[in-house]
């Protein structure tokens, strides 16, 4: 049947209304009619697949479903959903919610590419499948990741089930080998073609269950944050927590820091801090900062990170923030408490304890619309909304980044 496409989905497919029925048609876009099949009828809606599917632009591997879509009205879709969610799910009436933060060029935009091995060949699975898509296409993939890629297939070293490669602004380079083996043989001409495709690959390491053996140059590479406050220097190793766009990591962070307004004397609970960048990207502006995570390489790495820097008044502590902030941190008289929880929001407990501590004025960083809306609505007896800024991190997906400025004081 013929269906007309109408709105896209929380996970970017295309929904249009057949018989008063909601369909959602994966890989169609707003705007188009499209010939559909109904797969799947669930009485208050329905899923249905594109009998004569558009062309993807970078194949079928299915990550970048608005890729077709020009990226202005990504942009306004993804504002718009931030706006929609608050209000259905938050029960914020009228959310002020900013423009986003977009991309002048939404591509080559990724500091790591994770593809998946296969007989030697190197690629993506396809949307719920395990068919292996090439990514000669990819259009969010670093230069120097497609050519680290295609110097594997070239050498390929049997064993491997993963290739990682992240780039650094500083332009060094490295290169993951993930293999389930107890060795990995005829690795040298592999490391060779690598080192002749990438100039500046730094580093080629093997990871086997949690344990790193550099196999080639040394064990980490150097990057750099810059944000609105600081320049700061830092250490990626190949388990490293790090956001994925760093030239969108810098608008994140401004707006961060814009919310925060750290006059010098503040204390800072950052919490979900991964390897402690915002914190410390904000430690120069205020008199403490005290990060929790539970990832322990991340807290090494943001502990190491503080060194290389040179910061004295930023600490870093292991562990589960609904844990540690009502055992150790009980009592702590924090100005300003960041949340940068993952996917799924924040614990219920983590919650009150924030509310217990009081701060002036509370960041929520998320990359779940649904679980900040959910999340605000049960802070909301002790916090107003003040506003909130999208950011667009992953161009050509449906995932938007999202920043909230909450107030105790406007209460």
């Amino acid at each position: 049947m013929k269906l007309l496409i109408t709105d896209i989905g929380s996970r970017g497919e295309g929904i249009g209304r057949a018989d008063g029925l909601a369909v959602f048609v994966p890989g169609a876009l707003p705007g188009e009619e499209v010939e559909v099949e109904i797969v799947e009828n669930k009485g208050r809606f329905a899923t249905a697949r594109l009998l004569e599917p558009s062309e993807h632009p970078c194949g079928s591997c299915g990550g970048c479903p608005l890729m077709r879509m020009e990226y202005g009205r990504q942009l306004e879709w993804k504002r718009s959903h931030v706006e929609s969610v608050l209000r259905r799910i938050g029960g914020i009436e009228a959310p002020v919610v900013r423009p986003i933060a977009g991309m002048d060029d939404p591509c080559r935009y990724r500091n790591k590419a994770e593809f998946a091995v296969e007989k030697g060949k190197v690629g993506y699975y396809g949307a719920q499948s395990h068919d292996l898509c090439s990514p000669r296409n990819c259009r969010i993939q670093s230069p120097e990741a497609m050519a680290i890629a295609a110097a594997f297939e070239r050498s390929p070293v049997k064993g491997v089930k993963q290739l990682i490669v992240r780039t650094a602004e500083t332009g060094e380079v490295m290169a993951i080998l993930a293999s389930d083996r107890q060795e990995l043989r005829n690795i040298e001409p592999c490391i060779a073609e690598m080192d002749a495709s990438v100039e500046d690959l730094a580093s080629v390491a093997w990871l086997k269950g949690g344990k790193i053996v550099p196999l080639a140059g040394k064990r980490t590479i150097n990057d750099i944050i810059r944000t609105e406050l600081s320049v700061l220097k830092t250490e990626v190793s190949p388990q490293s927590f790090y956001q994925v766009n760093p030239r969108q990591t810098e608008k994140l962070y401004g707006i961060v820091q814009r919310y925060a307004a750290l006059t010098g004397g503040e204390t800072v609970l950052d919490l979900y801090c991964g390897a402690g960048s915002i914190g410390l990207s904000m430690a120069g502006s205020c008199r403490r900062v005290i990060g929790v995570e539970s990832v322990r390489p991340a807290v090494l790495d943001a502990n190491r990170n503080a060194v290389i820097n040179g910061i004295v008044n930023a600490e870093f502590i292991c562990g589960k923030a609904e844990d540690i902030v009502p055992k150790r941190l009980q009592g702590i008289n924090a100005d300003v408490v960041i949340l940068d929880p993952p996917r799924s929001g924040c614990k219920a407990s983590l919650l009150q304890c924030v509310k217990d501590i009081a701060p002036e004025r509370l960041i929520y960083v998320s990359c779940d619309p649904a679980t900040l809306a959910r999340d605000l609505k049960i802070l909301a007896d002790a916090f107003s909304f003040v506003e909130a800024t999208p950011v667009d991190m992953f161009p050509h997906t449906r995932h938007v980044e999202t920043v909230v400025l909450l107030s105790r004081e406007s209460k």
